[in-house]
C-alpha cells in the first residue's frame, strides 16, 4: 500500500520519496553495499555491484531484499505493490538475465547510472515468477525510478516484454496501472496532465476536501494535488520537508497489540536525494531516523 513521488527544488535538488507500507514486522534496515559486493539472484551467476548502494533492506537468510535505494551515480529505485496486474515468465529464459521481482532493485542499482541506461538494458531481462530465497510467495511489483538529471520513469510488468514508461505527474501508488491513475486524476480535477498544476493549486486555494483512506486511487489523487498545488520548494531542505509533509498524510498506522495477519502499515518514510547522494529513513515507530551520505 505504498505511496511515492519525485520532487525537484528550485536549486536543482532532485528527490524520490516513498512510504513503505507492508504487513511484515521484521525491520527494514538502512543498509550500505560497497563497490564490488557480490549478490546472487536465484538464477544464473552472481553479480558484483559497480556502484555504492544505500537503501532500506530486509536481511533474510544471508541475502538482501531492498525495498528502495540509491547508488553513487545518483540513480534511485523503489518497489511498490502491484497486485493482479503483473505478468512474469514461468521459467528462466535462454540468453536473458533472469531475475525474480525481489532481485530487480539490486540489478538496477548495481549496474546502471541513469534511467536511460536501465531502459537500454531492459530488453535483456526476464522477470520470472519464482519464489525468492526467504519468501513464501511471488510478489507483484512495479517500480518508480529517478536519477540525478531529474528524469522519472515507471516500470510496470503488465506484459512479458519490459519497458519504462513516463510518469508526467511524478506520483506512483499501487494497482491500477499508471495510465488509469492519470485518467482518474484528470477526471477528479476536470483537467488534463498539462494543466494539473493550475487545477491542483485552485483546489488547495479553495480548501476543497481531498480524497481520504488507504485506497490506492485516493492516495494517488491526494498526493498529486499536494505535490503540484503548492509552490516549488526553494532548497534541498525545504524539498525534504515538503516530501515528508505530503507523505505524512497517507501514512497507514500500525495497530496496537498483536498485528492482524496481512495488515499493511507504514514502516518508514524514505527520502532519497539523488543530487547530494543522501538517503534519509524516517521510521514511524520509536526507531531513530537514519541519514546516510554516499
Amino acid at each position: 500500500m505504498c505511496t511515492s513521488l519525485t520532487l525537484t527544488a528550485a536549486d536543482g535538488t532532485h528527490l524520490l520519496a516513498r512510504t513503505m507500507d507492508f504487513p511484515n514486522v521484521d525491520p527494514w534496515q538502512p543498509t550500505i553495499l560497497e563497490v564490488g559486493t557480490n549478490w546472487q539472484p536465484i538464477f544464473g551467476e552472481s553479480h558484483a555491484t559497480q556502484y555504492r548502494i544505500v537503501g532500506s533492506a530486509r536481511h533474510l537468510n544471508g541475502h538482501y531484499l531492498f525495498g528502495d535505494g540509491l547508488n553513487s551515480a545518483g540513480l534511485a529505485c523503489a518497489e511498490l505493490y502491484f497486485p493482479n496486474r503483473t505478468h512474469y515468465f514461468d521459467e528462466p529464459q535462454a540468453e536473458k538475465t533472469n531475475l525474480t521481482p525481489q532481485d530487480l532493485i539490486l540489478w538496477v542499482l548495481s549496474q546502471h547510472s541513469t534511467i536511460a541506461e536501465v531502459a537500454a538494458d531492459l530488453p535483456n531481462v526476464a522477470l520470472v515468477g519464482k519464489i525468492w530465497y526467504a519468501e513464501n510467495k511471488v510478489y507483484p511489483f512495479h517500480w518508480l525510478l529517478a536519477d540525478k538529471t531529474g528524469a522519472t520513469a515507471v516500470l510496470e510488468p503488465t506484459t512479458l516484454s519490459l519497458k519504462l514508461i513516463s510518469d508526467p505527474l511524478n506520483v506512483l501508488t499501487n494497482t491500477p496501472e499508471l495510465a488509469d491513475h492519470l485518467q482518474r486524476v484528470n477526471q477528479f480535477l476536470s483537467t488534463d496532465n498539462v494543466h494539473v498544476k493550475d487545477a491542483a493549486k485552485r483546489w488547495l486555494d479553495e480548501h476543497r476536501p481531498l480524497p481520504e483512506g488507504p485506497i490506492p486511487t485516493n492516495r494517488f489523487i491526494r498526493t498529486t494535488i499536494n505535490l503540484w498545488g503548492q509552490p516549488q520548494p526553494a532548497t534541498a531542505a525545504t524539498a525534504v520537508s515538503r516530501a515528508s509533509s505530503i507523505l505524512d498524510q497517507v501514512i497507514i498506522p500500525r495497530q496496537t497489540g498483536k498485528q492482524p495477519a496481512n495488515h499493511n502499515f507504514t514502516h518508514y518514510i524514505g527520502i532519497i536525494d539523488m543530487t547530494h547522494l543522501q538517503y534519509l529513513q524516517l521510521p514511524t515507530d520509536a526507531t531513530p531516523k537514519s541519514k546516510i551520505n554516499l
